[in-house]
């Protein structure tokens, strides 16, 4: 899963197009504006190079910190969406927020190239948007008032049961906040959240993303917004972003990828896609488990354009 979630809040931490993003790069990557067919066979071929690659971190796969030719990219995605159960929830999902990879691509490669790896002020304000929407996500998740909003519906405690589990192997926000900490330069969270606070006072995107999660009602949208925010780390890029952020922050600065780096690689994934596949199924129409099922894709797709 390449990092595509919430482009627009990207486009928020530089308003300047740096130079090589204009017509000639376009005209470069115009497999951008054209998605490449790719047979199924072909696919399940490089899904198949993908696993023999193990747990190797060192090998490309789809990362937030990518600048391999787009075709190789979207290719690399499409491995990963055949992961998935056919006509399962992960491939639905995976479908469902690809639409968006075009501006979120062209803002990753921008940012990249503006120094979100090499310049801390740059990665910091990064960290700090997308540590402000997960904020949310996991209050919500770790809510017993949430869960009781549920009531009696088996489903959405169903979903909402397998997130927290899911959440016991990776909550994010304790981490966020030790980076955050370090790379702020402050020693206590009521300080860290004055700088994340005047960080998004000019990240309206941020501030709507945050407001959004903050008002899901159901667990099926939550996990919309999970896919998005955890799904690029355990499914994506993780190690790959952690090697770069290193060089730049030294091990102190890295928290954030210390459950998604490392051996384990490729069964961190297949648990998170199996699990993502058991959250609903697409039934009968009519079914509750197909709302269900929807509820989730729609959710994913929502975040993906925040």
């Amino acid at each position: 899963m390449e990092q595509r979630c919430s482009s627009s809040i990207l486009v928020g931490l530089s308003q300047q197009q740096p130079v090589g993003i204009g017509k000639e790069k376009e005209q470069h990557h115009s497999s951008m504006y054209h998605p490449v067919t790719v047979t199924v066979h072909t696919l399940e071929q490089e899904a198949a190079k993908e696993d023999e690659a193990g747990d190797d971190d060192s090998s490309i796969t789809i990362t937030p910190t990518s600048t391999e030719p787009a075709d190789k990219i979207d290719r690399a995605y499409d491995a990963t969406t055949l992961k998935g159960k056919p006509n399962g929830l992960f491939r639905a999902c995976m479908e469902a927020i690809r639409s968006s990879h075009h501006q979120a691509r062209q803002i990753r490669t921008a940012l990249i190239l503006l120094g979100l790896f090499t310049d801390k002020n740059i990665y910091k304000e990064w960290l700090t948007v997308f540590y402000a929407v997960n904020s949310e996500l996991e209050t919500k998740l770790k809510s017993t008032a949430f869960e009781k909003s549920l009531g009696k519906d088996k489903d959405e405690l169903m979903i909402l049961e397998k997130l927290q589990q899911l959440g016991e192997k990776y909550y994010f926000t304790e981490l966020y906040e030790r980076d955050l900490q370090l790379l702020y330069g402050v020693s206590s969270r009521d300080e860290l959240l004055k700088r994340v606070g005047s960080c998004l006072v000019d990240k309206p995107n941020g501030r709507k993303y945050q407001e959004v999660v903050k008002n899901m009602t159901t667990a099926s949208d939550l996990a919309g917004a999970l896919f998005c925010l955890w799904g690029v780390f355990i499914v994506g890029g993780g190690s790959m972003a952690r090697q770069r952020a290193l060089k730049m922050c030294g091990e102190g600065g890295v928290n954030v990828y210390q459950n998604v780096a490392g051996p384990g690689r490729e069964k961190r994934k297949q648990h998170f896609i199996e699990l993502w596949d058991g959250l609903a199924e697409a039934v009968d129409s009519t079914s509750t488990n197909m709302k269900k099922f929807t509820a989730v894709e729609q959710s994913s797709d929502l975040c993906m354009k925040l």
